[in-house]
């Protein structure tokens, strides 16, 4: 009888404490931890959120012109609708032609451009593309402009594509 209460008695008090310590603390940690995290979406206090664009809104616009005794080929994209202002995320541009291009750009009649660094992936094929963030006004038509090292004396191709969103002009 001693050595049950000397030895067994404590152990399985111990073992009964540990055993409400194991049921009692995930339930007392998760409420201090939900009190620290919680998070509230008030008009003083708001939540930034950010909304994608319609499907409707969505803007791809492509243009391609063939490169023939030419130094400085264009194309040009369709008009920036009324009332619209075009946010262009990516530009991708494709240049077939023996010569090297010494400046890729999008550019619009205010002078604003966004240059593309091209790369020779052989052949005469140069490829370049960049994510940007730049916005055209309505009314504006973004032209594609390729400046070569010389004129093309035997035929290319120049095709550039844009991706981006339309949104309401402010």
């Amino acid at each position: 009888m001693k050595l049950m209460r000397k030895f067994v008695l404590p152990a399985a008090g111990a073992v009964a404490v540990a055993f409400l310590f194991a049921i009692a603390s995930p339930r007392a940690v998760h409420a201090v931890v939900a009190a620290l995290v919680q998070v509230t979406n008030t008009p003083t206090n708001a939540v930034p959120a950010v909304q994608a664009p319609a499907a409707s809104q969505l803007y791809r616009g492509s243009c391609s012109v063939e490169i023939n005794g030419d130094q400085f080929p264009r194309c040009s994209f369709p008009q920036v609708p009324t009332g619209q202002t075009l946010f262009v995320e990516t530009v991708s541009v494709s240049a077939i032609t023996s010569e090297t291009p010494l400046i890729t750009q999008l550019v619009d009649q205010n002078g604003d451009s966004v240059f593309v660094p091209m790369t020779n992936q052989g052949e005469g094929n140069f490829l370049g593309t960049v994510g940007v963030r730049a916005s055209f006004l309505s009314g504006v038509t973004p032209v594609c402009l390729v400046q070569l090292s010389s004129a093309v004396r035997n035929g290319g191709l120049l095709a550039c594509n844009v991706f981006g969103y339309l949104a309401p002009a402010q």
